[in-house]
């Protein structure tokens, strides 16, 4: 079990997080919601030593400080990530970028699998082409195989779906619950909820740098009438969206005589 408690991190002047905590089981995936600016971003840093906060990271009861290069060297062994933003040598060809992750990886990798996923994600005829010149798609792509293919307990995804196709979102759910299925454990952060919808085990939506839920499937089905991503998440933000449901009646009054004073939101 990966877990991450954030007992405290003030970042700005005016935003913070506290009492922050994040569960990662094998075998299981958590799904991170929230605004721009809610917190994911700051929680997905802290988990990777990019930022310093006050708390704890552990990894199998291990205690992980970033602080030691033996922590780091474990640390790097059992999680991936894969970021919004495609932070790859786009002076590479997809097949040299593979070949030079496998150096990283000390053989904590997957051959086959890596063959697998390059047919799946259909990169086999952009393998020699150079990945500066490939197709943002492409892009994260190669992104997305270069860490899947590594023998990872756990695998930390920021926007998943950014920059690909309704084909690879489709094939990417896929071979995400394959990962699940073969023990690996997930938080992936996205702003796509029907992404999300059937793909998670446990739910976590931030607003402000709160937790304002944190469930699991089972329990989410007894406190909510509808189990839909999109009616969940409103309902978690209520006070928002009342607020936003006013503004939007106001927008329907206001765009002609045909809607004027007929309710259509909420």
């Amino acid at each position: 079990m990966l877990n991450l408690y954030i007992e405290h991190k003030k970042h700005g002047e005016s935003f913070e997080l506290s009492q922050v905590p994040i569960e990662i089981k094998r075998g299981e995936i958590n799904l991170l919601l929230g605004h721009n600016g809610a917190g994911k971003t700051t929680i997905i840093k802290s988990l990777f030593g990019l930022m310093k906060f006050q708390g704890t990271l552990k990894i199998s009861n291990k205690l992980i400080s970033f602080d030691k290069s033996s922590d780091v060297d474990y640390f790097k062994r059992h999680v991936s990530y894969i970021s919004d933003d495609i932070d790859i040598l786009d002076y590479l060809s997809p097949i040299e970028y593979f070949s030079l992750m496998k150096t990283t990886y000390q053989n904590s990798y997957n051959d086959n699998l890596l063959e697998h996923l390059i047919k799946v994600f259909e990169l086999e005829q952009y393998l020699d082409h150079p990945i500066a010149n490939l197709s943002h798609g492409n892009k994260k792509k190669t992104q997305i195989v270069s860490q899947l293919f590594k023998k990872s307990d756990y695998i930390i995804f920021d926007e998943p779906t950014n920059g690909l196709d309704p084909d690879m979102i489709i094939i990417l759910k896929d071979v995400l619950k394959i990962l699940k299925f073969h023990g690996v454990g997930l938080l992936i952060s996205t702003h796509n909820l029907s992404f999300g919808q059937d793909l998670f085990d446990n739910l976590i939506i931030l607003r402000d740098g709160h937790i304002k839920l944190n469930s699991n499937k089972k329990e989410i089905k007894k406190h909510f009438s509808n189990n839909n991503l999109e009616y969940i998440y409103k309902e978690v933000n209520q006070d928002y969206y009342k607020n936003i449901e006013g503004l939007l009646n106001e927008i329907n009054n206001s765009s002609g005589k045909k809607g004027r004073n007929s309710k259509i939101i909420g």
